[in-house]
């Protein structure tokens, strides 16, 4: 299949130090992170340093405030000015772009600098770019979206390039997870319900290409390159990271608490 209809220069940058407190299902290792990651019972929060200029693939990993609106996830100006948000339209492959102007009253203006009267939201598990205008250490403080024992469930349509993450902020191996309740990791397994040759896309800021992987059952480790070649180990994500999903069918995703 063939990518996303995007060609982006930049560099993510994130701080590789993890700590982390939880809650003892989360002190038992659910939640590791290559970024900062700082949680208690079902709440905590995430940092994650972002270049001026770069490209960085991002997904909210709490529900803040009661929309997780842009003005939620970076109040008070907590933005650089000028900083832009890309979001994507699976409908038509593109991509709509905001940006933030702290000399508005809500702070957010579309991408030629004029003023928006109703606010983005990056709901949890939503995937977008974030291109800072200085750089930025962005600091996402919410509740998890997932409560201890439940799961989230998300159909993803054969075909479909979702821009999407981790509903729950796991990192490590994306095949991380019990397959039945979806908690521990990220789920991405034949046993969890994905359909061999499923495709994963990761952002690579080194060659501003995506990375891509495929399912297939038929490996021990159940992953392939694009060319379905086997790869030594699963992909693996970090906390806040976004990415695409296309599925070779319909299915549900499960990752859980």
């Amino acid at each position: 299949m063939a990518r996303p209809p995007l060609v982006l220069l930049g560099e993510p940058f994130m701080r590789t130090k993890t700590l982390l407190t939880a809650l003892a299902a989360l002190a038992a290792g659910i939640l590791t992170s290559n970024a900062q990651v700082y949680s208690a019972n079902v709440v905590g929060y995430a940092s994650v340093a972002t270049q001026n200029g770069a490209y960085t693939l991002l997904v909210i990993p709490f529900q803040i405030g009661t929309s997780n609106g842009v003005n939620e996830i970076w109040p008070n100006a907590s933005l650089p000015d000028f900083s832009q948000i890309l979001i994507w339209n699976p409908n038509n492959f593109t991509y709509t772009t905001y940006q933030s102007d702290s000399g508005y009253a809500n702070g957010w203006a579309d991408v030629n600098d004029n003023p928006i009267s109703s606010l983005p939201t990056l709901p949890v598990g939503k995937g977008f770019f974030l291109i800072p205008s200085a750089n930025i250490t962005n600091t996402f403080s919410g509740a998890i979206a997932v409560n201890v024992g439940n799961s989230n469930k998300v159909s993803l349509a054969n075909g479909a390039y979702n821009l999407a993450g981790g509903a729950v902020p796991y990192a490590g191996s994306v095949t991380n997870g019990n397959p039945a309740t979806g908690a521990g990791g990220l789920n991405m397994t034949a046993a969890a319900g994905w359909p061999d040759f499923t495709q994963l896309l990761i952002w690579n800021p080194n060659n501003f290409t995506y990375a891509t992987y495929q399912t297939d059952s038929g490996y021990a480790n159940g992953w392939a390159d694009v060319n379905d070649n086997p790869v030594a180990a699963p992909p693996t994500v970090t906390v806040g990271q976004g990415f695409f999903i296309i599925p070779s069918a319909d299915f549900n995703w499960t990752v859980g608490l």
